[in-house]
């Protein structure tokens, strides 16, 4: 059996996820996230390339600490995410003026998530303020704010990372263009 495989199962099995399939070397599932009260998709993502020795508890382990993240704890989360959106926005901007009068609070939507050994990566809408933007934030292993970037809509190009660092050196450089 595939280490890819042997996750799937072990996922599936700690039924912290539904409709659990493997792909693309990563497992895909989804699940009601009771603390933003949405339905999401969650990819666990064993990193192979980087990680050749999978450890799957460690990856359901972190998989299950953010999916019981305590409401308070999540709204924490995204004040801070919107905090640091807006301090990014306004030093952009110049006090320019504000084209949607929206708070972002009322208008971010987690989208997906992506769960790895020692990090998560949440994927947000926002389709008043960033119509064809992704916002996304970075999580420690103990699920603090570590980054955020606004992306543009990735539906039309797809691109694969060796890694979560390469990864987030590609979306820090095409925020510095």
């Amino acid at each position: 059996m595939t280490q890819i495989a042997h996750l799937r199962d072990a996922i599936a099995a700690s039924q912290l996820l539904q409709d659990v399939e493997a792909a693309d070397g990563f497992v895909i599932g989804s699940v009601r996230f009771k603390a933003a009260g949405a339905d999401i998709h969650v990819n666990v993502d064993p990193e192979l390339d980087d990680h050749p020795e999978m450890d799957a508890n460690a990856l359901i382990a972190n998989t299950q600490r953010f999916l019981a993240m305590p409401v308070e704890r999540w709204q924490q989360l995204v004040n801070d995410i919107v905090l640091e959106v807006e301090d990014a926005v306004e030093e952009v901007e110049d006090d320019a003026e504000v084209q949607e009068p929206t708070d972002l609070r009322d208008d971010l939507r987690l989208h997906s998530v992506a769960v790895f050994a020692d990090a998560v990566l949440l994927s947000f809408v926002a389709p008043q303020q960033f119509p064809q933007c992704w916002v996304r934030a970075q999580l420690c292993e103990e699920l603090a704010l570590e980054d955020i970037s606004i992306d543009e809509d990735d539906s039309v190009e797809t691109l694969e990372f060796k890694s979560l660092d390469d990864m987030l050196d590609n979306l820090s450089a095409n925020n510095d263009k």
